[in-house]
């Protein structure tokens, strides 16, 4: 049994889920019991299977492409890399000024920097691909 406590509208409820079954709920809310009923998922529409012919050569794999983002709004101070550039974890990719504090933006993975996406003296949010790698 999971218990909950929630604060709706300024009210508070401890709500303990008894069980599930065939989609029906069993739930008590401050003590008493209420059956709830679900709806069922739908269930997915039989796609066809797509078959490759024979003699067709399968499609090749496209490198994957990872942006190491910036986690905090700021203003780029230096970019520390460039195209081309092989990286291994941890090392500094930008340096992001941040509530008046210079940050170090480190990449959590090696790889090959394929693009910079900042200048210096540019502004970003959080969110925002500084680098891309392959």
């Amino acid at each position: 049994m999971k218990t909950f406590k929630y604060n709706i509208n300024g009210h508070d409820y401890e709500v303990a889920v008894e069980g599930i079954e065939n989609y029906v709920a069993t739930v008590t809310v401050n003590g008493e019991t209420y059956t709830v009923k679900m709806p069922e998922p739908e269930k997915p529409a039989h796609h066809p299977m797509v078959v490759k012919p024979a003699g067709v050569p399968a499609p090749i794999d496209k490198p994957k492409k990872y942006g190491v983002k910036a986690p905090l709004p700021g203003v780029i101070v230096d970019v520390v890399v460039k195209p081309g550039d092989e990286i291994k974890r941890g090392d500094t990719v930008v340096i992001l000024d941040a509530m008046k504090m210079e940050n170090n933006i480190t990449s959590d993975r090696a790889g090959k920097v394929v693009e910079v996406c900042v200048s210096p003296g540019e502004s970003v949010m959080d969110g925002k691909d500084l680098v891309v790698l392959e």
